[in-house]
């Protein structure tokens, strides 16, 4: 849980946190100003449930109904997939750092590491032979 909370804190996974709670009670006070006359938005938690499925793109069974609300539900769609995929990428580089750590793991461009290491052993070996004949 360390390793994750230190991944999350490289990535400035809070700040996205923080400002995905604000885009969605952001969007739910538009919401409930938007559709004050549609009897499903009596009371602020439904706009903020509405806002919430928006933003996770989730879905509901409750679709943009006035006009203005359709010019704030792609925006707020589009942050949504952006969430989405930052958390994706966070937990997938937490993953992927873990399996870098273990020793068992391939490494990609495994084989030109080993290759070039060779190679700099053999370059080692030439240049002490050329420093012992001059010297």
């Amino acid at each position: 849980m360390k390793s994750l909370a230190t991944t999350m804190k490289r990535s400035a996974f809070s700040y996205v946190f923080l400002l995905t709670l604000v885009v969605s009670f952001a969007h739910a006070d538009s919401l409930k100003a938007i559709e004050k006359d549609y009897p499903e938005f009596d009371c602020y938690g439904m706009a903020l449930w509405r806002a919430a499925m928006r933003v996770i793109t989730a879905g509901s069974e409750l679709y943009p109904s006035a006009s203005d609300e359709r010019r704030f539900a792609f925006p707020i769609a589009i942050i949504g997939y952006a969430i989405f995929g930052f958390v994706t990428a966070t937990l997938a580089s937490f993953f992927i750092g873990r399996d870098a750590e273990e020793k068992d793991t391939p490494v990609a461009g495994a084989k030109d590491v080993a290759v070039l290491k060779n190679e700099i052993a053999a370059l080692k070996i030439a240049i002490n032979n050329l420093t012992s004949k001059l010297g």
